[in-house]
């Protein structure tokens, strides 16, 4: 029996089905959908890491999955990582191809794929992150901080991805925000939530005002809303929480002090970033800088 893929319509997808995965985006690239929907292979990508399960402990392990997504026997994907004590660069290439680089339409699948993926565990560190990708700037890339809100550079020689070196193996936390499913049917919802993640983790000390993200979202804002909330979630509590996750993170590795996280974050007042702070986490920011065990209740 043929094992299921994944399409826009949100049905359930396998990804250990390498052979046929790449066949769908072959499938893909050679049709007419890809100029009717230029973002399909972002959907894609953003859809499969919305149904997968990451069980990775390190970002290394993580891009190790992503390398697993598309390699066979017969045509091996590579994973190499170069570092130099300061950065890592992580370079994804074809074996045994007269060209190695991947085509754009399975790019835009792994970039979208990898950081939906790594969605949960990249709190904090996304702003490190850079991406080089093997083409030109589409004309639709004002859509990329749909999918994966990243600092990109167009035309590289290579798929990559850069990080700080100390980053690449740092323990990761999971406890932080999913809008993922495991149903047979991942719900329009859910990718409408995800989206709105992404677009306001770029911009966290000036968010768009909901009518503004219902618009990049290409929705009216009642119906933005509402989708939402079938998410779980609402524009405030999404801010909220993306906002004190990037606190959290800046505080527990000293990077800046509670006064600075309040003032980089957008918040009119420390004490109102405090008090934000210490009902989303039980215990007062000071205490996350310090890096000592929450307060009992």
């Amino acid at each position: 029996m043929k094992k299921a893929t994944p399409t826009l319509n949100g049905s359930v997808a396998n990804i250990h089905d390498t052979p046929a995965l790449l066949h769908v985006v072959s499938v893909l690239e050679n049709s007419q959908l890809v100029d009717t929907y230029p973002t399909l292979f972002l959907e894609y990508g953003q859809i499969l890491g919305m149904q997968t399960t990451a069980q990775t402990d390190n970002l290394k392990q993580l891009l190790e999955k992503m390398q697993t997504l598309v390699s066979t026997p017969e045509r091996p994907f590579s994973l190499k990582i170069l570092d130099d004590g300061m950065t890592s660069h992580c370079e994804f290439l074809w074996l045994s191809s007269s060209d190695p680089t991947p085509s754009q339409g399975l790019s835009e699948l792994i970039l979208a794929y990898g950081y939906t993926l790594g969605f949960a565990f990249i709190t904090g560190i996304h702003e490190q992150i850079s991406i080089f990708l093997p083409y030109p700037e589409p004309e639709y890339a004002a859509q990329y901080p749909l999918y994966a809100p990243l600092r990109v550079t167009y035309n590289a020689p290579y798929l990559a991805m850069r990080i700080p070196s100390a980053q690449l193996l740092a323990p990761l936390s999971t406890d932080v925000i999913s809008f993922g499913s495991k149903e047979a049917n991942l719900r329009s919802s859910q990718l409408i939530a995800q989206k709105a993640a992404n677009i306001l983790r770029n911009n966290l000390r000036e968010p768009p005002a909901l009518a503004d993200l219902a618009a990049q979202l290409s929705l009216t804002e009642r119906t933005c809303k509402r989708r939402l909330q079938e998410a779980g979630t609402h524009y405030q509590q999404l801010l909220a929480d993306l906002r004190l996750e990037q606190a959290h993170y800046w505080l527990n590795q000293r990077i800046c002090n509670v006064s600075q996280a309040a003032e980089r974050l957008g918040y009119s007042s420390v004490a109102n970033f405090s008090k934000a702070f210490k009902k989303w986490s039980g215990y007062s920011p000071t205490h996350a800088k310090q890096r000592r065990e929450p307060e009992p209740a």
